[in-house]
């Protein structure tokens, strides 16, 4: 009797799921799963809190590309602008140095290029943001020729008409 009714119930549920009919455990299965509710940062526990994944973008964005290009070869030369002087310590220049320290000078261009020095350039000072200039690779370190740190651009700001010559690191590669 036992082994009638387990077969009756088996076949009832076949027959139900063969059926084009919409059915009670269809609706369930129809629909799509609720978003993952990801709590905010304050809310949450550390070990809860999840960040949102990244976008993906398969193509390149509009006005991400490099405004100029980086000298790659010694020799070549590139016109692109300063946008940022500073010390190298990323603050901004005092009018004179305190006596005995010397924070140096750093100045950042548009084309990802940078220079540094260990003391005050007075051609970088005399510069401002935006101002355009011509960028040279004069010098790749000859210890490791792939390794992009050390190398030596002479810079001409081009309102100024003054000229520097410095590296793109404090230290040489290696």
């Amino acid at each position: 009797m036992k082994n009638v009714r387990l077969l009756t119930l088996l076949s009832l549920v076949v027959v139900a799921g063969c059926t084009q009919q919409p059915s009670f455990l269809a609706s369930f299965a129809d629909q799509p799963t609720p978003p993952k509710e990801r709590p905010s940062p304050g809310s949450a526990s550390a070990d809860r809190w999840e960040p949102a994944p990244d976008p993906i973008f398969d193509e390149i964005i509009p006005g991400t590309e490099r405004i100029s290009q980086l000298p790659a070869k010694v020799g070549e030369c590139f016109d692109t602008t300063i946008t940022a002087i500073t010390d190298r310590y990323g603050e901004d220049l005092s009018p004179r140095a305190k006596r005995g320290t010397d924070p140096g000078t750093l100045v950042r261009f548009s084309n990802s290029g940078v220079q540094v020095s260990l003391k005050r350039e007075n051609a970088i000072l005399h510069s401002q943001i935006f101002d355009k200039v011509n960028m040279c690779l004069v010098e790749v370190p000859r210890e490791c020729p792939n390794d992009l740190r050390g190398r030596v651009y002479r810079t001409t700001n081009l309102r100024t008409k003054e000229t520097w010559s410095l590296a793109n690191d404090i230290k040489s590669c290696g």
